[in-house]
Order: C-alpha cells, then sequence, then structure tokens
C-alpha cells in the first residue's frame, strides 16, 4: 500500500527543519509514494496485522524526529521486524552512498552499506525477507563449503 505523492514543499519544510537534505533516491520515493507499507500481513478481518516494512511519510517522518534525540545524526525513515530504518546524515553530508542503517535499541545503529534503492529493490526481491543477515559469500567460497575446493 502506497500514499499519495508528497509535495515538494512539505518536503522542503522537512528538510529546512532537520537542517539537511535527503538524498536523492529517497526525495524521489517520497515525491512518488510518500510512504509505503510493503509485504504488510494483513488479517482475515481485512486489518493491518504489522510484519513488513512500514516507509514513513513525511508527516510520519515528523512524528517520528524525537528518535534523532537518541540517535543523534540518524533520521529513521521506517521501521522493520521491531527496527527503525534510517538515514545516516553524517553519511550524506560526506556524499557517502552507504548512508542507510538498521537500528536496534539493543544494539545501535548497525551499517547496511547500501542507499535507500539499492535497500528498496533487495527487499522486494527477497520477497520481504532479512536479506542484510544472509551470509556473504562468492562462488569460490561456496565449492569451499560444499567441499568441492
Amino acid at each position: 500500500m502506497v500514499n499519495p505523492p508528497a509535495e515538494k514543499v512539505a518536503i522542503a519544510e522537512f528538510e529546512s527543519c532537520i537542517e539537511h537534505r535527503l538524498p536523492k533516491d529517497y526525495r524521489s520515493f517520497l515525491l512518488e509514494y510518500n510512504g509505503a507499507w510493503i509485504y504488510q500481513y494483513i488479517t482475515d478481518l481485512g486489518s493491518n496485522g504489522g510484519g513488513g516494512l512500514q516507509l514513513f511519510s513525511v508527516q510520519e517522518l515528523k512524528e517520528n524526529m524525537y528518535y534523532m534525540e537518541v540517535y543523534p545524526g540518524f533520521l529513521p525513515i521506517g521501521t522493520m521486524y521491531d527496527h527503525y530504518l534510517a538515514i545516516s546524515l553524517e553519511a550524506v553530508e560526506n556524499q557517502n552512498p552507504n548512508y542507510l542503517y538498521r537500528i536496534d535499541n539493543d544494539d545501535g545503529p548497525q551499517a547496511l552499506t547500501l542507499n535507500f534503492d539499492l535497500f528498496l529493490a533487495r527487499f522486494v526481491v527477497s520477497q520481504g525477507a532479512a536479506f542484510w543477515e544472509w551470509p556473504i559469500y562468492n562462488a569460490a567460497s561456496r565449492y569451499y563449503l560444499e567441499g568441492d575446493e
């Protein structure tokens, strides 16, 4: 489920409020969808059962800004699996394309080494699975693990 597009003025006001410009790919998402629920569980009665990925609208970004006090320098842009998906404003300011983090209240911010577009594409392709937790290995290590050195 997606929302109607955000207005450029609303995004500009929000950027002025946080004193940072949003990353281009995330800004484009807001201009087209202004938040979304992806792979959300719907109950038999048709109500929201949670789960999946919630990406905040501009209004929801404003409502969740208080988390910036808990994790300074991070802007929560959504929730997934009881964690926040957040933008490192410092990474954006330093033009680091790997600005996306997952914030776990127990372990704090954890780098996803992704930008918003890559994260969203992989989340959709993996059908909502926690792809960032998958072991990372290449073809050579696969053969090794299978005993085919």
